[in-house]
């Protein structure tokens, strides 16, 4: 049985998040691009609303482009919240797409739609370099964490009122660690202790 986005762990926090993770550990260092299935690409773009449909051709030099400087830029945030001038350059070049906020009225009143002038991948690429925005407007970007398995090094966003959470999932590289410990003789971990 396939599992649905967010079962793989997708889908929780940030577009952009998901976006830098599609170049996946599998918690042992073995290494899937996702960018390379269709069906994940498409999924993902229905997930965050971005495309109904998997827009052709795909850009796949322009995401892994984007990709890179996400991941980049996550690793940066995640280690002093700081983001080099090259990478938010690059940011900002890909989020020039001009969009227009447009009027509507929904069922239960009014509201604001962004309506990109420009549509299709620029508008894509935009929109997912522009959850890093939304997340940054947050001003919590210590909650920006990088999971410790050597296997995995997911990018995550701890949502815990007390920013512990310590793994991307505590029942995959969690579980993993608690067993290293138990069978290296080391006792258990205390939240908030790095070693």
């Amino acid at each position: 049985m396939k599992k649905t986005f967010a079962q793989l762990g997708f889908g929780r926090e940030f577009a952009w998040i998901d976006f830098a993770n599609s170049f996946e550990l599998d918690g042992f260092g073995v290494p899937t691009d996702h960018l390379d299935d269709p069906l994940w690409l498409a999924t993902f773009l229905r997930h965050w609303n971005l495309a109904a449909e998997l827009p052709r051709p795909v850009p796949l030099a322009e995401l892994r482009a984007l990709r890179t400087v996400l991941r980049r830029t996550g690793d940066s945030l995640a280690a002093d919240g700081r983001i080099s001038s090259g990478d938010l350059g690059a940011l900002n070049s890909v989020m020039k797409v001009a969009s227009v906020e447009k009027l509507v009225q929904h069922q239960n009143g009014w509201g604001v739609k962004i309506v990109p002038v420009r549509g299709g991948w620029p508008w894509i690429l935009a929109r997912i370099a522009g959850s890093l925005v939304a997340m940054l407007k947050l001003g919590k970007t210590e909650h920006l964490k990088i999971c410790p398995n050597q296997g995995c090094l997911w990018l995550f966003y701890d949502q815990t009122k007390g920013n512990t959470r310590r793994w991307c999932n505590d029942r995959t590289c969690g579980n993993r660690d608690r067993v290293r410990r138990a069978r290296a003789g080391l006792p258990r971990r205390v939240p908030g202790q790095n070693a």
